[in-house]
């Protein structure tokens, strides 16, 4: 059963073109690693996933709808969790606290306003906080926590939101190597024993062969591989990590479009949601097509 859906996505910043996917689905279960450089549009497909931002044109479908739609927005969020590169936990509260916050789309807003969760949500932060293994850690306060204990805090928050689908968006750059490959295994460990279909942002295709049963590829905001992890060659990596001269890619479906905007450029924030739409436009056209 697919859970995630791209038709014809362009996503436009100003007027440069950051994301350009025909066509892209992702099953129930899949463990995917997307891999790319910084600026490649790793961060900006998690956050159509996640329904942060609009494309500038075509559809995106998480678990059959739109994910930035208003309509039933707080129940749908609650399906799709997101680990951000910077974790936005709150210091001042403790460890178990943030991972309540994870609670916070099963538990009426007023509650949460005023800090007051039922006595399982408390039990089940607890238990997630176990099994990150920071037992005994709940009580310390986030911003007396090391850099690993901080990930793990993120991570069982994403966990206690019992999502059905997990983003990372580069869950382990701030950590050093061993605490990288730890992380990530207890990441995938923990997704594992859900069945849920999880979704990482990262650079080191080495460390994502370990883990991942596909490989996304982006270069330039295009999907340029899409496979096994065993299928990722070095030819490959070559032109995910560096790219290649616009000469050299002319004529290949690979290559970087280039693009041409027919009027001023508008920007648009939607009044009723308060999301950004990148840039949508109509007289948008890919120069050769």
């Amino acid at each position: 059963m697919k859970v995630i859906e791209l038709d014809s996505v362009h996503v436009l910043y100003g007027s440069s073109l950051a994301l350009d996917i025909e066509h892209l689905e992702i099953g129930a279960g899949e463990r995917v690693f997307v891999l790319g450089h910084s600026g490649s549009g790793k961060t900006t497909l998690a956050r159509l996933i996640k329904g942060r931002l609009r494309p500038s044109s075509g559809t995106v479908r998480v678990l059959g709808r739109d994910p930035a739609s208003a309509r039933d927005r707080r129940r749908r969020q609650r399906r799709v969790a997101m680990i951000d590169q910077e974790y936005f936990l709150v210091p001042r509260l403790t460890a178990v606290e943030n991972v309540l916050q994870g609670a916070l789309g099963r538990v009426p807003p007023w509650m949460s306003f005023f800090g007051i969760y039922p006595r399982t949500e408390w039990i089940e932060a607890e238990s997630v906080l176990a099994e990150v293994e920071l037992d005994g850690l709940g009580h310390r306060r986030v911003e007396t926590l090391s850099g690993g204990q901080k990930q793990r805090t993120a991570i069982a928050r994403a966990l206690m939101q019992q999502a059905d689908i997990i983003l990372a968006d580069e869950p382990v750059s701030a950590l050093d190597p061993e605490l990288a490959e730890d992380a990530l295994e207890l990441l995938v460990a923990c997704v594992a024993r859900r069945e849920v279909t999880l979704l990482v942002d990262l650079h080191q295709p080495e460390l994502a062969r370990r883990y991942a049963t596909r490989f996304l590829g982006l270069a330039q905001g295009r999907l340029v591989y899409d496979g096994s992890p065993e299928g990722f060659t070095d030819e490959i990596a070559e032109l995910v990590y560096r790219g290649r001269p616009a000469d050299e890619a002319a004529g290949s479906d690979l290559a970087s479009p280039r693009l041409t905007l027919d009027a001023q450029e508008t920007k648009h924030v939607d009044a009723e949601t308060g999301l950004a739409t990148a840039n949508p436009r109509s007289d948008i056209r890919l120069v050769g097509d």
